[in-house]
């Protein structure tokens, strides 16, 4: 088991992306509640079974293994919802993506940063192009946007 430790921002001016190749992943969800999620995804050509468990509002644990691509499609068939989204690597120490959402969720762009610490993410100070704060809130994770309308989306964007 993993510790996952993050912080969670929109985007407030896009940084230019040209020669960031994007990481394609389709994450479709078997399971949440408030405290834990189960989900598969297809991350490029690998095919993942993940279970993520809160731990605070900064911290998660996760196991994450890989599975078949007979298994993947097995099992998303039993999803209760999905997600399809690009994932761009800007740095790698501290971790820095920027999560380009599709469908339903494409208006969202979400920075995520992770850290080895929860010390070092309380003293994290946002980059300039970085917008609103939204680790704990519904845009902040998947399992909580997966619930969210188009419309219930651009009003937590403004």
């Amino acid at each position: 088991m993993s510790e996952e430790i993050e912080r969670k921002f929109l985007v407030k001016e896009m940084p230019n992306l040209d020669g960031f190749k994007p990481l394609s992943y389709e994450r479709y969800f078997l399971f949440k509640n408030r405290f834990v999620e189960i989900r598969v995804q297809k991350r490029g050509d690998i095919y993942e079974f993940e279970r993520k468990e809160n731990q605070n509002n900064l911290s998660t644990k996760k196991i994450k293994f890989e599975i078949s691509r007979d298994e993947f499609l097995k099992l998303k068939e039993n999803s209760v919802n999905f997600i399809r989204r690009k994932s761009y690597i800007i740095s790698k120490n501290p971790s820095i993506t920027i999560k380009v959402y599709d469908e339903k969720h494409c208006d969202l762009r979400r920075i995520e940063v992770e850290f080895d610490s929860e010390l070092d993410a309380e003293k994290f100070v946002p980059l300039k192009w970085f917008g609103k704060k939204i680790t704990n809130s519904k845009l902040g994770r998947d399992s909580k946007l997966i619930d969210l309308s188009k419309e219930e989306i651009l009003d937590l964007i403004q």
